[in-house]
């Protein structure tokens, strides 16, 4: 299930181009916020965006997502 925390987190990680930056935003660790994606990934079956990617890039999957998060949240 994607909660709302997992919205808010792909804002960030859109608007900070990294997963340390966005974890730094959300006043989280990089290694909580690596977690909570990678356990969030798994549940739903594909990845929502490319590792080792600088700036860090979004799957279409993870564009889509992104998209909905907009349309439901408020954007940073």
């Amino acid at each position: 299930m994607i909660e709302v925390k997992h919205l808010k987190t792909l804002q960030a990680l859109r608007n900070c181009g990294s997963l340390a930056a966005a974890a730094a935003t959300l006043h989280q660790t990089q290694s909580a916020l690596s977690h909570q994606f990678s356990d969030l990934e798994q549940r739903l079956g594909f990845r929502l965006f490319v590792r080792k990617s600088q700036p860090l890039r979004f799957t279409p999957q993870g564009e889509i997502l992104l998209q909905l998060a907009n349309q439901v949240l408020p954007t940073n």
